[in-house]
């Protein structure tokens, strides 16, 4: 009779060596040179993160200050066209007036030194009426304790 040949089954658990203890892998020594590039690697990654930091509220400022600059400017020629046409439209109605008067005066009377009137200047009237005030006494000298 022939034997039939044994076979290990994936799922049967074969008996394995037990681990009594574990060890974490030594660490290997870095040199002082690596060392210190690291914390140069360090450092340069801090002080770039410090300067976005910094410099991002910058540049905000200053788009919102040429924003603001582009909105006056618009504003100052908005204001300069309007005054160009009311300069226009000015001299055209002085003009029409003047053409009036010439083509028909109406009673107009030419400005000569008889038909102008003066007025006298409010300022001198009052300089001259003199109204008597009573005369300003200084308040009184307090101490102040503390």
């Amino acid at each position: 009779m022939v034997a039939a040949p044994k076979f290990k089954s994936r799922f049967i658990p074969q008996s394995s060596p037990s681990l009594t203890e574990i060890r974490p892998l030594p660490k290997p020594q870095m040199p002082l040179w690596q060392k210190t590039l690291l914390g140069i690697q360090w450092l340069s990654g801090v002080a770039a993160t410090s300067a976005l930091v910094a410099v991002l509220p910058l540049y905000g400022w200053s788009a919102l200050c040429e924003q603001q600059w582009s909105q006056a400017y618009n504003r100052l020629e908005s204001l300069k066209r309007q005054e160009r046409e009311l300069l226009v439209s000015n001299e055209t109605l002085r003009y029409r007036v003047t053409q009036q008067v010439q083509q028909a005066p109406q009673g107009l009377v030419p400005q000569t030194p008889q038909h102008i009137l003066f007025v006298p200047n409010e300022g001198k009237i009052a300089a001259k009426t003199h109204v008597e005030r009573p005369p300003v006494t200084p308040p009184p000298q307090r101490t102040v304790n503390y």
